[in-house]
């Protein structure tokens, strides 16, 4: 996505307070008037803001996609059958109506047409659907003759996004942003419906956490570090690796059950589902996760960082009561 060549054809806000708080809804009746240097903020800010792949979502439904109202209307729009006025309403109507939560705030929404984005080599247009929930305090400078006064003002700053969607004209792939996503997930889950599309790098980061996730889980010490070699072997020896053939590896020391749960946690901290023929860059993983598999829980609230080149063989715990614990290890240099 390359926004550099892009331009403001249209912008419009409308005004969406907390439906549950019984605050209003307010439609403007028509756009706002944009010169070059609004333009050139909204273009910098927001545009830029939200047009990368790392943020690449795509939209869905339970049952059918057309199903999904903001891929509806967006769809309507860029086929001619609604007006850029009529679209931005249904969209502003739509957010209200998901604007339940108690701590969702209300704010100005913004839906600009953009114009001449670079998508795979083709010009095409997007609409941008942003919300500023938080106003910014700023000081502006006034000339009085031969002193400068100070006075307080308040906007928004178009460089820190709460909210924001960018929907392409010829694609289901939607960039989005929600800087609150952690205390209210509604702009995700409930207004856009949209979910992560994986790359290499997000799908990397999920396995990580659930093989980490894993480890953790494992009580018996040799065990656990038998698990360590055993994801670092096979991670280690190929450029990628199926996602499948790592959990099928896994289970050999945890129940499918415990796997199922990571995995299921990190779908839900990821907002995607890893599919089981993913390829995943082994060696790449591999040394991601030999800084954190390097530790190894010798019960007792002792832990032991290994060196490299070593594992663990053998642990002897001899509790001794007052006197104190003793541990014997026994550690193997790695071939």
């Amino acid at each position: 996505m390359q926004p550099s060549h892009s331009r403001v054809e249209c912008l419009i806000v409308h005004r969406v307070g907390n439906k549950a708080r019984d605050e209003g809804l307010m439609l403007s009746e028509s756009p706002a008037t944009v010169d070059e240097p609004v333009a050139g903020l909204i273009l910098d800010g927001y545009l830029k803001g939200v047009a990368s792949d790392k943020k690449r979502f795509q939209f869905f439904h339970e049952s059918e996609l057309r199903l999904n109202e903001i891929y509806h209307y967006t769809r309507q729009f860029f086929a001619g059958e609604l007006d850029f006025l009529e679209v931005s309403r249904r969209i502003a109507r739509h957010l209200y109506a998901r604007s339940q939560h108690p701590n969702i705030s209300a704010g100005d929404l913004f839906v600009i047409l953009f114009s001449g984005l670079d998508d795979d080599n083709r010009p095409e247009r997007a609409l941008g659907i942003f919300k500023s929930e938080i106003r910014d305090d700023f000081l502006t400078l006034t000339e009085a003759g031969t002193r400068i006064d100070l006075s307080h003002a308040q906007g928004i700053n178009p460089h820190l996004i709460d909210k924001g969607a960018l929907v392409m004209e010829h694609s289901p792939t939607v960039y989005a942003v929600d800087r609150f996503g952690q205390k209210t997930k509604y702009w995700l889950e409930d207004f856009l419906k949209a979910r992560r599309v994986p790359d290499v790098r997000s799908s990397t980061q999920m396995m990580t956490r659930v093989l980490e996730q894993l480890s953790e889980g494992i009580d018996d010490p040799i065990e656990q570090v038998r698990f360590k070699d055993e994801v670092l072997t096979l991670c280690g020896g190929e450029e990628t690796v199926p996602a499948r053939d790592v959990t099928a590896m896994a289970e050999r020391f945890v129940p499918k059950d415990h796997i199922d749960h990571a995995m299921k946690d990190a779908t839900e901290r990821y907002g995607f589902e890893l599919e089981e023929n993913a390829r995943l860059p082994g060696q790449g993983m591999a040394r991601r996760l030999e800084r954190t598999l390097s530790k190894a829980s010798l019960g007792h609230g002792i832990g032991l960082l290994l060196p490299s080149g070593f594992r663990l063989e053998n642990l002897r715990s001899v509790d001794e009561g007052e006197d104190g614990l003793t541990l014997t290890l026994r550690l193997s240099r790695r071939d």
